[in-house]
């Protein structure tokens, strides 16, 4: 029995470990699901999907079409014509019937160049997925480390709030062996009240973060997760691409190109409309007839043929259709030119962020090593009597607030540098 016991609590050991395993998540694995459970990912897809059934449809049009079809006819009455005062029967009992047509379009532009539009269309739709797939995995990298620096911000309220504590208490001791007065116990009680909405708010904070971490991830509410990473960590900045380099990498930008080439295809095909067409087609026939069933004696029959379908008027329609895809063409030329210069603002914006990031993240270190140094001096201070609990409280203050904006600066550049993978077409990559 003690062995049964020990067995189960090494299994139950265990299987406490692998539980607590499974709820710690890094930024790789969180990526991991968001790309798994997205709906608008499993939409894109579905276009993608819609797009190879649109590239077999259009191909259809240009491979053969065979048909076949068979027949029998029973006849119950007897059909009969008078001829030179004979009744000569007309029709048999059994009548069977099969035939075989092969159809081929040797000569369709408008066929075509369908053809090469599905397979534009399809890479178009590859594009758009990726552009799609970069956006959503851009979003949770910043919904990850906005999280990782709710927590930094609670931890900041939480310590500040029980140094307050311990103060406080400190405080009312001295007080009742007549070292402190009683103002200075209700200054170090007030100090220590006012740290608890702080800490609750960014409780919530964090608690609203991690929900929207749990959403976009297809994680269970209910289910408890801990954030693998560190704010402590971030890339140097990236160095300088070529506005050329940069958009050869950009699936949004590969996506108008792509619709560039699917309308000049679609102009091209609205020409075609113009052409005339040419078709050819074989028949191959065979029937039997007979009072019996006897299909002994069938007749048969072999034709081929060739159709030109030439289009001679449809009431200006081809011609409007024309002007209405050259203009669709130029709209699109005027896009890509206007994306052109928005990547390039864009990049030059993010820059400027980077930089004004990583110089105030040196500076909000250098903020925070002396509201350190400040904190330790004034409570040492004040345990001597040489510093009052309104001094102490300032300097807690200015610890927090330099904490605060230390993380905030590292935050910040890892916001930006999340905008420069999108933008450099990298936005699925990590750190």
């Amino acid at each position: 029995m003690k062995r049964f016991f020990l067995i189960l609590a090494a299994f139950s050991f265990l299987a406490l470990g692998l539980s607590a395993r499974e709820q710690n998540i890094d930024l790789a694995e969180f990526l991991s699901l968001v790309e798994e459970n997205s709906l608008d990912l499993t939409a894109a897809e579905t276009d993608r999907l819609l797009a190879e059934a649109q590239e077999r449809l259009a191909k259809s049009a240009i491979y053969p079409m065979i048909g076949g079809q068979a027949g029998y006819t029973r006849n119950f009455i007897e059909i009969t014509q008078e001829i030179m005062g004979m009744e000569i029967p007309m029709n048999t009992d059994n009548e069977f019937s099969i035939g075989v047509s092969v159809q081929q379009a040797i000569f369709d532009m408008k066929a075509f160049r369908g053809v090469e539009a599905s397979r534009e269309y399809l890479k178009l739709t590859g594009s758009a997925y990726e552009a799609t797939r970069q956006a959503i995995m851009t979003a949770a990298k910043k919904l990850f480390y906005q999280s990782l620096l709710l927590q930094k911000v609670l931890e900041v309220r939480e310590s500040s709030q029980a140094n307050a504590y311990d103060n406080f208490q400190e405080t009312r001791a001295k007080f009742e062996n007549g070292i402190a007065s009683k103002m200075d116990v209700l200054r170090a009680e007030v100090n220590w009240k006012v740290t608890i909405p702080e800490t609750t708010q960014a409780a919530k904070n964090l608690d609203v973060a991690m929900n929207n971490l749990k959403n976009m991830a297809g994680i269970p509410p209910e289910e408890q997760v801990h954030l693998s990473g560190s704010l402590m960590e971030y890339p140097e900045l990236p160095a300088e691409l070529s506005l050329q380099d940069i958009l050869s990498s950009r699936p949004d930008y590969e996506a108008l190109l792509n619709r560039r080439q699917l309308q000049e295809i679609n102009v091209a095909a609205k020409k075609a409309e113009f052409y005339p067409s040419l078709s050819a087609s074989i028949t191959y026939g065979w029937q039997a007839a007979s009072n019996e069933f006897d299909l002994s004696d069938p007749t048969k029959s072999l034709s081929a043929g060739l159709t030109v379908n030439v289009p001679i008027f449809y009431g200006g329609s081809r011609f409007a259709q024309l002007d209405q895809a050259r203009l669709e063409l130029d709209q699109t030329h005027t896009s890509i030119a206007k994306k052109q210069d928005d990547v390039r603002t864009q990049i030059e914006s993010i820059r400027l962020s980077l930089k004004e990031a990583s110089d105030r993240i040196e500076s909000a270190r250098q903020t925070l090593n002396t509201a350190e140094q400040a904190y330790e001096i004034t409570s040492t201070s004040l345990e001597s009597g040489l510093a009052t609990q309104l001094e102490l409280k300032d300097a807690r203050l200015s610890l927090e607030g330099a904490q605060l904006q230390y993380y905030s600066a590292i935050f910040d550049y890892l916001n930006a540098y999340f905008d420069w993978q999108s933008a450099v077409g990298e936005g699925a990559e990590l750190l």
